[in-house]
């Protein structure tokens, strides 16, 4: 007696079947994934600010850094000033003065438009341990409201929370 064995495929409706099922799969996490990316980039935001104030603190101790007489603050001038002292000095790259958000938003700006740091020092005293002597004054601040909350801003204890308004 012959055998017959026959070879089992997917049919194209079946093929039809799972795709579409995937895709409603996808359509129902889609939200969720939405809702997370502004969640996780706050958190990565958050962890910048606490690594930049933990990276400072060796600036506190010493001295806090100065911007040299003739550079305005908040200008384009100072955000590259601060990006070169932090990588010769503290090993600090663009990526870690830069928030997540901000660099999506600023993503389509033109290239001279973007700014180049998004955490603004507080310029204090070039005496040594003069940035420790006031505790509630923010170390950094965040340039703008990126995550609804308000510009957050990182203490000398390493706490993070948006700015009073």
């Amino acid at each position: 007696m012959a055998r017959f064995s026959a070879k089992r495929a997917f049919t194209l409706l079946e093929m039809m079947a799972a795709i579409c099922i995937l895709l409603i799969m996808v359509a129902m996490v889609y939200p969720a994934l939405e809702r997370a990316t502004p969640r996780a980039e706050k958190v990565a935001c958050i962890n910048n600010l606490k690594n930049l104030r933990v990276m400072f603190d060796t600036y506190a101790a010493e001295g806090w850094p100065q911007v040299p007489p003739g550079i305005p603050l908040g200008s384009i001038a100072e955000q590259k000033w601060w990006l070169d002292i932090t990588k010769k000095d503290l090993g600090l790259s663009e990526k870690n003065w830069q928030c997540p958000t901000l660099k999506r938003l600023f993503r389509s700006a033109k290239e001279g438009d973007r700014p180049l740091i998004h955490y603004l020092p507080t310029p204090f005293s070039s005496q040594p341990n003069r940035a420790n002597l006031w505790p509630q004054m923010p170390w950094f601040i965040e340039i703008s409201d990126a995550h609804g909350c308000g510009n957050l801003i990182v203490r000398k204890d390493g706490s993070v929370e948006p700015a009073p308004r």
